[in-house]
């Protein structure tokens, strides 16, 4: 006679089955996670505490000296994209900064305000940060510095909107970049679950592709300027500013949420940390441009000085 057992000790025993396969898929996850962060360490560890030398603080310094101890300074050899979209290979040494590296080929270019991107998510780069960093990343080098075209100089509405458009292009390409350089990456490694990620991406990147449409159409009427009948704040709709009231609902929600994982998750906080690397901006900085004074004032401007003006929208983010 074969051996049998009462359902709810069998319904128990698969419920038991089912929680450890479950705890052993996450410890798995977190193994994967802590792996892939340990491999990062060195250059973590050499570059947290990185900036211009003489800027560092007494800690900063020790740090960084017992990191040269540890982990000796090395040659890097950088791909770098230069300004006429030539690929370069740029060789110096593990302490050198970004700045110090590409001294030379700025000087090449002549370029009076170069900025300095990484490929693929183009978030910007700090200069002072060593190049530790950007190894295995493709660093992309322009000239920052505005030009007009001087078309219609004596213009002022039209010199006012290609200046915005310099600035807005900036502004959406660095939005953008929190997806490429946090949001994806700690969504595939559970470092973020979707829930979290939709609350602290989802509006953000509305918001940039909302700004990246009216930067087209800012472009399309530059291109077709007529000073009698041209009009910028027209541009400006009600969904482009119901856009930035709905990330400014969600807003403090995604702070909150930062706080808590940087305080209880030291894998997120890891993660950070090392996914900013070289990069100019943190995730927090990114998440708070949409509701920073400055924007909202280049905002205001613009629609200002334009023949249609939307005082209803622009007083209510004043």
């Amino acid at each position: 006679m074969e051996d049998s057992c009462p359902a709810n000790s069998c319904s128990a025993q698969q419920a038991e089955a089912q929680r450890f396969r479950k705890q052993s898929k996450k410890i798995g996850r977190k193994l994967s996670r802590r792996l892939s962060l340990i491999t990062k360490v060195p250059n973590i560890f050499n570059v947290k505490f990185t900036g211009a030398e003489g800027h560092a603080s007494g800690p900063q310094k020790m740090a960084m000296a017992f990191a040269d101890e540890t982990v000796g300074v090395q040659a890097h050899e950088i791909t770098v994209i230069a300004p006429d979209k030539t690929q370069r290979l740029v060789t110096g040494s593990s302490d050198q900064t970004i700045k110090q590296l590409l001294a030379g080929l700025v000087f090449e270019f002549s370029l009076e305000q170069p900025g300095y991107y990484l490929g693929g998510s183009l978030a910007e780069i700090d200069e002072n940060s060593t190049i530790g960093f950007l190894v295995g990343d493709i660093v992309i080098v322009q000239e920052d510095l505005f030009h007009s075209d001087q078309k219609h100089e004596n213009d002022g509405r039209y010199c006012l909107t290609e200046k915005f458009i310099h600035e807005e292009s900036a502004y959406v390409t660095c939005l953008k970049s929190a997806k490429e350089l946090y949001g994806e990456p700690m969504r595939r490694m559970d470092i973020l679950s979707g829930v979290e990620y939709d609350l602290i991406f989802e509006k953000l990147l509305i918001v940039a592709e909302e700004c990246s449409i009216i930067v087209k159409e800012l472009k399309s009427a530059v291109e077709n300027w007529d000073p009698s009948v041209a009009q910028i704040g027209s541009l400006f709709s009600g969904n482009f500013w119901d856009r930035y009231s709905d990330y400014h609902d969600v807003h403090r929600h995604a702070k909150e949420l930062l706080r808590e994982k940087s305080a209880l998750d030291e894998d997120f906080v890891a993660f950070c940390v090392q996914r900013k690397g070289a990069a100019k901006h943190s995730l927090r900085h990114i998440i708070d441009l949409p509701v920073s004074g400055l924007y909202i004032y280049y905002y205001t401007v613009i629609i200002y000085h334009s023949p249609t003006l939307y005082y209803g929208h622009v007083s209510t983010y004043t």
